[in-house]
């Protein structure tokens, strides 16, 4: 071989060798890179969950003070019925104390606001008995706060002292 050819063939493995150099260099920049997408990643992923994170904490004040309205708003509404429950309860021991029967003690519609914190709730009532119970249970009805609103006598013919009387009364009681 000529002294031509062998500079020519240690260029060449020369070359060869810087390319497979360069070839491994890269590989290890490439993978280099791959981790670096990687983790850029997972930065990315864990930042978006902080920032919601975040988010929806910045925002637990205005979703704590709407639960505690809500909260407030249930408490109100118990505290409405029990104060309409025990209004009819009322109704219903006093109707038994002046030895009347109540037949129907039912709520119609939904209860309406009034002013100073009172509601009004219409009810028919049914009931059968003595006329002078009647008159004295409606007088007790009257001074616990219901209005008579309709009033229907009908008399019992098998008896002239029942009576059956169906009324319509306006029934309040606090907020």
């Amino acid at each position: 071989m000529k002294l031509g050819e062998k500079a020519i063939n240690t260029l060449a493995c020369v070359a060869t060798l810087i390319a497979i150099g360069l070839l491994v260099n890269a590989w290890s920049l490439w993978t280099e890179r791959q981790l670096a997408v990687a983790k850029t990643d997972k930065l990315q992923v864990k930042l978006t969950r902080q920032m919601r994170f975040a988010n929806e904490h910045s925002d637990y004040e205005t979703y704590k003070t709407r639960l505690l309205s809500k909260q407030n708003d249930l408490e109100k509404k118990v505290e409405q019925q029990l104060s309409l429950n025990n209004g009819l309860q009322r109704l219903q021991k006093q109707a038994l104390a002046q030895g009347l029967q109540l037949s129907k003690l039912q709520m119609e519609g939904k209860p309406v606001a009034l002013q100073n914190g009172l509601q009004m709730q219409t009810l028919n009532v049914s009931t059968v008995g003595e006329f002078y119970s009647l008159l004295r249970w409606l007088r007790q009805v009257e001074r616990n706060g219901c209005k008579v609103k309709e009033l229907r006598l009908q008399s019992i013919m098998e008896t002239k002292d029942v009576l059956k009387i169906d009324i319509f009364l306006e029934f309040y009681f606090a907020n």
